[in-house]
C-alpha cells in the first residue's frame, strides 16, 4: 500500500472512531428512540391485524348465514318436489346453488386470510416479547451506568479523602509528639523544683520508711490489744547459800 493509501486508511479510521464515540455517547437516547420507532410499529400491526380480524369474522358470519339459508332452501326444495311444485322446486335449486357458490368463495377467502391472520399473531407477540426484553435490557443498561457514575465519583472522592486523611494523620502525629515533649518538659521541670526545695529528699525517706512518725489505723489498734505490761519491781529469789540466815 502507498503511503497515501495508508494516509487515507488511518483518516477513515479516525473519522470511524469519531463516528463510534458520538453514537456510544449518545447510546441511551439512540436506545430509547428505537424502543419508541418498535412500539410504533407494533401499534401500526396490530391496528393492521384487528382490521384482519374483523374481516374474518364478518366472513365467517356470511358463511354461517349462506349454509343456513342452503339448509333452509334444500328443505323447502324437496316439500316442493314432493307436493309437485318442480316450479318452486327449480326456483330454490338456483338460489342453492347461488349460496353454494359464495359459501365456496367465502372459504377461499377465509383459507387465505385465516393463516396470515395467525402468522400477523405469532409476529406480534414475538416482537412484544422482544420489546419487552429489550425493555429490561436498556434499564440494566442504565441502571450499569448510572452504578458505574456513582463508583466513579466515589473513587474520586475516595482518593481525595485518602489524601486529606493522611494530611490529617500526620498533623495528628506531630500533635502527639508535641504533647509528650511538652508533658516531659513539665514533669522535669516538677522534679528539678523538688531537688530544689528538699521535698524530693523527705519523699526517698518515707518511701524508705525512715523518720516517719505517722501511723495507720491499724498500728494503733495492735497496740491497744496488746497486754498491759505491771509497773511494780519484780522481786529476785535470794541466793542460794543465805537460806539459814
Amino acid at each position: 500500500m502507498s503511503t497515501w493509501g495508508k494516509i487515507f486508511t488511518a483518516i477513515r479510521g479516525g473519522i470511524n472512531e469519531a463516528a463510534e464515540a458520538a453514537a456510544d455517547s449518545q447510546s441511551m437516547r439512540i436506545l430509547d428512540q428505537e424502543i419508541r420507532d418498535a412500539e410504533q410499529s407494533l401499534r401500526r400491526a396490530r391496528s393492521d391485524l384487528a382490521g384482519i380480524m374483523a374481516s374474518n369474522k364478518s366472513v365467517m358470519r356470511r358463511l354461517e348465514e349462506n349454509r343456513a339459508k342452503e339448509t333452509k332452501d334444500t328443505d323447502s326444495a324437496r316439500a316442493a318436489i314432493s307436493a309437485g311444485r318442480t316450479d318452486l322446486a327449480q326456483g330454490l335449486a338456483q338460489r342453492i346453488a347461488n349460496s353454494r357458490a359464495e359459501v365456496q368463495r367465502d372459504q377461499e377467502e377465509l383459507d387465505r386470510l385465516l393463516p396470515r391472520q395467525q402468522q400477523m399473531l405469532r409476529t406480534i407477540q414475538e416482537t412484544e416479547s422482544r420489546i419487552a426484553q429489550m425493555k429490561r435490557e436498556v434499564e440494566n443498561v442504565k441502571a450499569n451506568e448510572s452504578l458505574l457514575r456513582a463508583q466513579s465519583a466515589i473513587a474520586h472522592n475516595q482518593s481525595g479523602i485518602n489524601n486529606r486523611l493522611g494530611s490529617a494523620v500526620e498533623s495528628l502525629e506531630r500533635i502527639k509528639k508535641r504533647q509528650e515533649i511538652t508533658a516531659g518538659r513539665i514533669e522535669a521541670g516538677a522534679e528539678l523544683a523538688a531537688l530544689e526545695n528538699g521535698s524530693d529528699l523527705d519523699r526517698q525517706l518515707r518511701e524508705a520508711g525512715i523518720g516517719s512518725s505517722s501511723q495507720s489505723a491499724d498500728d494503733v489498734l495492735a497496740q491497744l490489744m496488746a497486754p498491759t505490761r505491771s509497773t511494780e519491781p519484780v522481786l529476785l529469789p535470794a541466793p542460794a547459800g543465805n537460806k539459814d540466815r
